[in-house]
């Protein structure tokens, strides 16, 4: 984390080290969001005995969620746009936390439903809050390692709280609850912490787009803006969709059904399966660095941007497809080595996803970010439930779901590679540069 300065461009009248911490408390932010979630699924099995249910009860609870944090995606990415940010996000960190809690305290499966759409709904105003804020904080040559310190606190959210997990089972194996109440209690030193952190000014700059045709940082030039249902209708939002769709369904796949694969397919421990999960998702964080380092690092060799970010999807993509092999291993060493190339490829893909969809709009970056994940969420909201009802009358077909599932980052890489196309360029591009030097390094970016 120390090299983060070097990486990344802010306002001057900005100390160097505020960028770094900013990208910190936006870590930890993720950090907590996957936490939070992450105690349930972590807990499937006891929660399927707890409340009396299957895994179809269990699908319809994490189905809840999914519907929560979809309906969550279009409201919070609306109101990201229209309140301000930096009294919107703590609020929204607050409130989930909350429901965190609650979830622990349910003794219903219902009640556990209402707790997990509650956190869902909140759960999703993290994105457009925290996009908003490298979007405009952050040169495009390095939003993308912005974006990949943003995305690495899912893993460490992942790490932790099955080891917190294990922990509690190991002292009394009746306490698991205590994990919702110890994760969602972290919610409200955050809020504090990022009030202090920002101010109005930070969050109010002008935003900068990728220029696409030169080498290295290129030009840089605000984004054209236009109206959100033109953003809406432009090819590369149905293209971000089906990427977004691509890279979540794999990923939330592993979230929510693989403990529950380890243990009844293989026949690993709860024990292993936790410590085993926190490497896995240990790898994922690797994973999602070493992205937004590579995008970051190519423009400085020459390497256009936007070319610097497709070489980086295909390649953690061809790893993610891993999973094509990993689905079909037998329990043992080989098997745990192929899912850990999978962590690595799977979460690398979305700083690139996020850096694509901040250069649609800067006004309307909530409302582009928020009706994307609904669409997404939507989605997931169905395939919970459907896959835990095919497990429960066909358990044979685990592995070809898997498989299936980890090809997706790589068909939306020949998604973006084809149709995708360039920015068009215009007079008016031209007269609102904000100028770079002839090393191509990019000037302060200023307030609006």
């Amino acid at each position: 984390m120390a090299n983060i300065p070097a990486q990344i461009s802010v306002d001057s009248r900005r100390r160097p080290g505020w960028a770094a911490f900013i990208c910190l408390v936006l870590l930890s932010a993720t950090f907590l969001n996957y936490a939070n979630r992450f105690a349930l699924t972590e807990n499937s099995q006891r929660v399927q005995v707890a409340f009396e249910t299957n895994k179809e009860g269990y699908g319809y609870a994490s189905g809840m969620f999914s519907l929560g944090f979809a309906l969550g995606g279009l409201t919070f990415g609306i109101l990201a746009d229209w309140l301000n940010v930096r009294w919107l996000y703590p609020v929204v960190v607050v409130v989930w936390s909350l429901a965190g809690i609650a979830s622990g305290m349910v003794d219903t499966l219902l009640g556990l439903s209402c707790a997990q759409f509650t956190l869902g709904l909140f759960e999703a105003g993290h994105w457009p809050c925290s996009l908003r804020t490298t979007q405009r904080v952050f040169h495009p040559a390095h939003r993308t390692f912005a974006n990949s310190v943003l995305q690495s606190g899912a893993s460490l959210g992942a790490v932790a709280t099955p080891l917190l997990i294990v922990l509690l089972l190991k002292v009394d194996p009746d306490q698991w609850r205590w994990a919702f109440f110890i994760v969602g209690g972290i919610g409200i030193p955050w809020a504090i912490v990022w009030c202090f952190s920002v101010t109005d000014d930070d969050l109010r700059r002008e935003v900068i787009q990728t220029d696409e045709t030169s080498a290295g940082i290129g030009r840089s030039e605000a984004i054209r803006e236009s109206s959100f249902w033109q953003v809406l209708l432009t090819r590369r939002w149905w293209l971000l969709l089906v990427v977004v769709i691509c890279i979540n369904v794999p990923w939330h796949y592993v979230r929510v059904w693989f403990p529950d694969t380890l243990q009844e397919e293989h026949g690993y421990s709860p024990e292993f399966v936790g410590y085993f999960r926190s490497i896995y998702y240990l790898a994922t964080f690797f994973g999602s660095l070493a992205a937004g380092a590579l995008t970051a690092w190519l423009p400085r060799r020459g390497w256009n941007v936007h070319r610097s970010r497709m070489f980086a999807f295909l390649l953690f993509g061809l790893m993610s497809a891993m999973s094509i092999v990993a689905a079909f291993l037998p329990t043992g060493w080989w098997l745990l080595a192929a899912l850990l190339i999978v962590a690595f490829g799977s979460l690398g893909v979305f700083p690139v996803y996020y850096s694509l969809n901040q250069e649609l709009s800067g006004k309307h970056q909530g409302k582009v970010g928020g009706t994307l994940a609904f669409s997404t969420w939507m989605i997931l909201a169905l395939v919970h439930p459907a896959v835990g009802k095919l497990l429960d009358s066909y358990p044979d077909v685990r592995p070809y779901l898997f498989a299936s599932v980890g090809v997706g980052p790589l068909l939306a890489f020949f998604v973006l590679l084809l149709f995708w196309g360039r920015r068009q360029t215009s007079a008016v591009d031209a007269s609102r540069t904000l100028a770079t030097g002839n090393s191509g390094s990019p000037q302060a970016i200023g307030g609006s």
